[in-house]
């Protein structure tokens, strides 16, 4: 959705530290005039090291394995590198797991803390997120875990920031707040409302424009395969997004857009350039009118939440983050529109 426009309006609001996947992500950042910290959240290749520390990114440590090669690699350069130990409090992905490994977590931990060219900045985890209301105690299990693995860190002398709370946790759980909170879908409206907690406003519109109208006859195939054929006279329009762009194939004939405060269903197989609507139900469609793929439209309403129904197990990020960057961004600040490159 654009990183670093996104982040500089962040800095202007006093956001204290970036989150984000990837060296190369937080580079971009740095690149772009970013000055306040910036941590990766997955591990960083130890060739990557010295780039890490000459531009101040903050690394998580995985494991004390993980942790000795940073370690050498970081000795080398003859300077510390910021690290955030990573504790596994039930996603089972990265991290010292901690359930029934309380001990041996702390231990490793502590070993980790102890190694020369390592500089502890923060411990962090990321929790599973269970639906609720089933997954409550699930949840609060979580950050009661965490928390006692911080306190039992802190009672053997070491300092450090605490982070674990994603959109979900942010949302329901006030008590997983700690130091920072890492705010992805929240952030932009995007997240799907909840039953209880914070809400927002969605602000992620993704439109399209008409390219070409034309008029097909009866029985006419449209689109590669071909796997649809016009049953009526049919007006169609043809606008320039496609997989390439990030829609999914698996929409194609099943799934309309909106123009006019009407629906248009597509027809034919989505291509990787274009998407063919079929627009003989609005007859005032015309080259150059907005079509919104989700958003708002008139009466019309489709967040970016809901289109992300229209994909098997989906959620809105995968809908957001596969958007191709040859799509134009255009930004909304005080009620004026901005178009940044």
């Amino acid at each position: 959705l654009g990183a670093l426009p996104i982040a500089h309006l962040l800095e202007e609001c006093g956001c204290p530290i970036f989150a984000v996947a990837s060296i190369e992500e937080a580079l971009e950042l740095r690149e772009g005039g970013i000055q306040k910290p910036i941590a990766i959240l997955s591990p960083l290749p130890v060739w990557r090291t010295e780039s890490a520390i000459q531009n101040n990114i903050e690394v998580p440590v995985v494991s004390l394995a993980q942790a000795q090669k940073l370690s050498i690699a970081a000795q080398k350069t003859g300077q510390n590198i910021k690290i955030h130990i990573k504790a596994d409090a039930g996603l089972s992905r990265f991290g010292i797991v901690l359930k029934n490994h309380m001990e041996e977590a702390i231990e490793e931990a502590m070993a980790i803390a102890a190694l020369p060219g390592l500089q502890l900045e923060g411990v962090m985890t990321h929790f599973t997120a269970a639906d609720i209301p089933l997954g409550e105690q699930f949840n609060l299990s979580q950050i009661a875990l965490f928390d006692t693995f911080c306190q039992r860190l802190k009672e053997n002398g070491l300092q450090f920031k605490t982070h674990c709370a994603s959109t979900v946790f942010t949302a329901l759980y006030e008590q997983s707040y700690h130091d920072y909170v890492r705010v992805a879908a929240l952030l932009l409206g995007l997240a799907e409302p909840l039953t209880r907690g914070i809400k927002t406003i969605p602000s992620v519109q993704l439109k399209s424009v008409i390219y070409q109208t034309k008029d097909l006859d009866t029985g006419i195939a449209v689109s590669y395969g071909p796997n649809y054929y016009t049953m009526r006279p049919t007006k169609i329009a043809i606008i320039p997004i496609g997989f390439a762009d990030g829609l999914h194939r698996i929409i194609s004939n099943k799934v309309s857009f909106m123009l006019h405060g009407k629906w248009a269903p597509i027809i034919g197989k989505i291509t990787m350039d274009y998407t063919i609507l079929d627009v003989t139900d609005i007859p005032e469609a015309q080259e150059g009118d907005i079509v919104t793929i989700f958003g708002e439209d008139h009466e019309l309403q489709v967040p970016a939440y809901e289109f992300a129904n229209h994909y098997p197990m989906s959620t809105v990020g995968e809908v957001t983050s596969v958007l191709s960057p040859r799509i134009p961004r255009f930004y909304i600040k005080n009620g004026k529109m901005l178009h940044l490159t």
